[in-house]
């Protein structure tokens, strides 16, 4: 093993060779023998070695040299390195010399012929020790930003660490300052005078200073300095930066104070998660809660409502780094909730991220009490419709599968022209009541509160080529153009709720194409701003349809709103619109329009998005081809005649190899499973005797590991099994709505046959 150990070097200036070599036996007799010793027999060879190597613990400098004697040679050494320790060599009858060397500066002094190994290793030992702490003690005082320095203007002595030439931008004078220099008012060091002054008087002087630095910058700093037996003793540390934000800290309350005690607006300082830092008496009397209560809170914006009013205001606060006058309630701990419209600006530091905010209640402007209870009454009535007519549609779901899947069953067949005449007829009144069915649900969820967003990685321009491919037929069929323009820094990849997104533009586009007879329908995307991380975007699908009078523009989003023509009866519902509102909102956006009465309309939305880090869609290989030559076997737990038959019929003319056995509840497909295997169950939710949750719970928790983790796909009219992820919850692998798309049916079915046989 190699060894990098480096020994310790001392540097001898001594022009006597016995002298110099009576000192090297010493210190190989002394107890540090590993000692290196450079010698150099002038005062200038001795700087030229330091100027190439700094690295010694200690210099040996005889004052008698060639070039340079007596106490000039170390007030020259002193000046051109002050920072090295200096061992000053005397001659006997000099011995006062090296007393004077030492009150100069030199760290000690031996009498030549009277030191012997022993005393010159004390003497080296204590170099080394007194090097690391000096070494130690200006790391420490750079660190704290500290510095000392003492003053004997009786010998013109001025000595200061590193750190005092630091604090005052002065570092090229270190070493070469004099009691005397410090009169000058030009000199960096100035200000230490007027300290010693006002010292000699005082005897001991604390206190705070601003200082001028030579390219005109201020700075403070902390003085403390004493004065003892004529010599004066001092610290000085900079406080610059807390001085900085002692100041800014004192401006802002001044300026906020007066605003906080005179305003009847409510003002508050809170961060980004809602933890409150500040606020006036006005913010107590709006929340009626007490300031402390106030600061208590985790969030103060759970008081903000209602909750997509609440996530809109976080968002444009975020990207648009201001709000100003956005409408909210405020509820509170005692009370109404009160209107109040917001004012808020984001706030950045280094230690926080938040905001300012001024809330005005405009309760008294917004509504009277009548309008209140006439409001309270109107939604209690509204609610209760909705209950009922979400009750009628689930019920109106399972009799549709029926009639839908016939018809497509029935589609297939060897028909004449008349016949399939009659089965497109009842196709298309099947869609509209579906149509109305759906809308009456989604509107019902809504308003229920029962809405649960995905945030999940999605291909934006997919999405809207989609749109325009599936309304691209009904398009066609009023001779329509059907047009989508993307601008091109839209990114592709977002995360968001796909599922929604694609619903509020088949409700707007729809819309469009229902009420627009010739021209055209066009879906226009435009970016408003971006940011990092995400972007804000503005959709717009505009038409040159029948257009909207001026007296409806204010109600065109309210549920059940329609606009009427005496020579036509548009079909529908009048929930699209409210639907695509909601949606809209829920997720942080605004929905609006611009319309003329017989000249067309034009829908506008805007969201913000965060932009996917991910690339591509990713779709599953089983939804990307199904194979029709599949044999397997299947588990239908059905309980509805028609809809087996429906089912039974479907699967089978897509495949032909497909083995189907029928459970009328949840009873029989227990007890098939115990004696026949299967590649997967299709389990009806709604049945007698044992339901589908029932019957899941239990095959996933009683039955053998073959059978417990079979494929179960739901197959249900309760469409909030997939929103809010209940399906899982259940133990279900998948869903399938009814009616059921045939080809939906079959990818699922396929994709999780291949997920099954890829763990087998």
């Amino acid at each position: 093993m190699s060894n990098n150990h480096q020994k310790n070097k001392v540097l001898l200036i001594e022009d006597n060779p016995g002298d110099a070599r009576l000192i090297e036996i010493l210190l190989k007799e002394s107890d540090l023998s590993d000692f290196d010793i450079v010698k150099k027999e002038s005062l200038k060879e001795g700087f030229e070695v330091l100027d190439e190597d700094s690295n010694f613990e200690a210099v040996l400098l005889d004052l008698s040299l060639p070039d340079s004697s007596g106490f000039t040679t170390l007030e020259k050494f002193l000046a051109k390195h002050p920072n090295h320790n200096i061992i000053v060599l005397t001659g006997f009858s000099d011995k006062s010399m090296g007393v004077k060397a030492v009150k100069a500066g030199a760290q000690d002094f031996l009498v030549k012929g009277m030191f012997d190994a022993e005393e010159l290793s004390k003497s080296l030992r204590f170099s080394m020790q007194r090097s690391g702490i000096l070494n130690r003690l200006e790391e420490t005082q750079r660190v704290a930003r500290i510095g000392n320095w003492e003053c004997n203007k009786e010998i013109s002595k001025f000595e200061a660490s590193k750190e005092v030439f630091r604090i005052f931008e002065a570092e090229e004078l270190l070493g070469k300052v004099k009691p005397d220099d410090l009169i000058d008012s030009k000199h960096p060091l100035h200000a230490l005078e007027g300290i010693q002054q006002q010292t000699s008087i005082l005897q001991s002087v604390r206190k705070d200073l601003q200082l001028t630095l030579k390219d005109g910058s201020i700075r403070y700093a902390f003085v403390q300095c004493e004065v003892v037996d004529g010599i004066f003793y001092g610290i000085i540390q900079d406080i610059t930066d807390r001085k900085r934000t002692e100041k800014e800290m004192m401006e802002s309350r001044e300026r906020y104070q007066e605003i906080f005690s005179q305003s009847k607006d409510a003002i508050f300082i809170a961060s980004l998660d809602g933890k409150l830092t500040d606020c006036n008496i006005a913010t107590e009397k709006l929340f009626s809660v007490s300031k402390d209560a106030l600061k208590s809170l985790e969030d103060i914006h759970i008081h903000f409502s209602p909750p997509e009013k609440r996530n809109e205001f976080l968002l444009k606060l975020k990207t648009l780094k201001s709000v100003t006058d956005f409408e909210i309630e405020i509820a509170r701990s005692e009370g109404e909730p009160r209107h109040c419209l917001i004012s808020a600006n984001l706030l950045h530091d280094r230690d926080f991220q938040g905001y300012n905010a001024i809330i005005r209640d405009i309760t008294e402007q917004k509504r009277t009490e009548e309008l209140v209870k006439a409001r309270d009454l109107a939604e209690e009535s509204a609610k209760l419709k909705e209950s009922f007519m979400a009750s009628i549609s689930h019920e109106m779901l399972t009799p549709m599968n029926a009639i839908f899947g016939m018809s497509n069953l029935l589609d297939q067949t060897n028909l004449d022209a008349e016949q399939k005449g009659f089965v497109k007829s009842i196709n298309q009144s099947s869609e509209i009541l579906l149509g109305i069915i759906n809308d009456i649900l989604e509107i019902s969820t809504i308003q229920n509160g029962k809405m649960v967003f995905e945030h999940t990685s999605f291909n934006l321009h997919d999405l809207l080529f989609n749109v325009v491919n599936v309304m691209q037929y009904k398009a066609k069929e009023k001779d329509l153009f059907l047009a989508l323009e993307i601008a091109e820094d839209i990114p592709k990849m977002l995360m968001g709720d796909k599922l929604r997104i694609n619903q509020i533009f088949f409700n707007l586009v729809g819309n469009a194409v229902k009420f627009t007879d010739e021209g055209y329908v066009k879906i226009i995307v435009e970016k408003i701003s971006a940011f990092e991380g995400g972007v804000h975007l503005k959709f717009v699908v505009e038409d040159t349809g029948i257009g909207i009078p001026k007296e409806k523009l204010e109600t065109i989003f309210e549920s059940f709103s329609r606009v009427r023509s005496k020579e036509r009866i548009f079909e529908g519902t009048g929930l699209g619109l409210s639907i695509a509102k909601s949606l809209v909102e829920q997720q942080g956006g605004k929905i609006g329009v611009d319309s003329k009465f017989g000249e067309g309309s034009k829908f506008f939305f805007d969201m913000i998005f965060e932009v996917s880090e991910s690339q591509e869609d990713l779709v599953p290989d089983a939804a990307k081809k199904i194979c029709p030559d599949m044999a397997f076997d299947l588990l239908l737990v059905e309980d509805h005649k028609m809809n087996q038959l429906v089912a039974r019929k479907t699967l089978q003319k897509k495949w032909q190899n497909i083995n189907i056995t029928i459970a009328e509840n949840g009873n029989e497909a227990i007890e098939w499973l115990n004696k026949k295997t299967f590649d997967i169950i299709l389990m009806d939710m709604q049945m007698p005797i044992m339901d589908g949750m029932e019957t899941t719970k239990y095959i996933r928790t009683e039955m053998p590991p073959q059978i417990a983790q079979m494929p179960i796909l739901a197959m249900t009219a309760h469409a909030h099994i997939s929103q809010d992820g209940k399906y899982k919850e259940l133990g279900m692998d998948d869903f399938v709505l009814k009616p059921f798309e045939p080809e939906q049916l079959f990818q699922k079915i396929a994709t999780h046959l291949k997920k099954e046989k890829t763990v087998n």
